[in-house]
């Protein structure tokens, strides 16, 4: 991953958009995240391993 000028530029680099499972591991750098069209939910990589994003409804 190469070093961005904006966070913007940033977020272009880390969110791959929709995928269907999660993208081959030796494609990631790490600081990865998308949203894995086969079980609805955000993803991510951190460099050494995969894992679920989860979130918290609002009141």
């Amino acid at each position: 991953m190469t070093d961005a000028s904006t966070t913007n530029a940033m977020l272009r680099q880390t969110y791959l958009g929709r995928v269907d499972g999660d993208p081959p591991e030796a494609d990631l750098d790490g600081g990865e995240v998308w949203f894995d069209t086969s079980t609805s939910t955000y993803r991510g990589y951190d460099g050494t391993s995969f894992g679920e994003i989860g979130f918290t409804a609002d009141a």
